[in-house]
């Protein structure tokens, strides 16, 4: 993994800055409208720095056990190493709107995850999708990371 890693260091010197234009309209915060990290926004923040280090993002979708998983990898690709994430995004029963909707919600989450891109407070999962107590409770913390 070491190939990987030190790439991966190397094309986070050169992300751009995380943009949040996304809007949430059915989570209020403080100062009005929530917004949050798109998709496009991660996509234009890293892959450029993710290219020109040889590493690749790809997304596959399993199902075992009644389940179906979203699994992330991060590939260097002169080595071959890699690293992924998996997580469940819905069961047998679930629409093929709610597969859609998993699908894009967990493929942020674990880029960002995985190149440690952070952002501003960002709940577009309604702390747990709990939406009625997120409207109650504010954030009171709020990070910014080293892009």
């Amino acid at each position: 993994m070491s190939k990987l890693l030190e790439a991966l260091e190397n094309a986070k010197q050169n992300f751009n800055t995380l943009e949040k234009s996304g809007k949430n309209n059915f989570f209020k915060t403080q100062n009005g409208v929530h917004t949050y990290s798109t998709l496009e926004d991660i996509f234009k923040s890293c892959k450029d720095a993710l290219y020109e280090n040889k590493l690749s993002l790809h997304y596959t979708l399993s199902f075992e056990d009644n389940i179906q998983y979203l699994i992330t990898t991060l590939t260097h690709i002169d080595t071959n190493e890699s690293i992924h994430s998996k997580s469940a995004i819905g069961t047998v029963q679930s629409t093929p709107q709610q597969i859609g909707s998993g699908i894009t919600y967990f493929r942020r989450y674990h880029i960002q995850a995985m190149l440690n891109l952070e952002a501003d407070f960002d709940d577009d999962g309604n702390i747990a999708s709990n939406v009625k107590q997120a409207k109650q409770e504010q954030p009171t913390t709020q990070t910014k990371g080293g892009l």
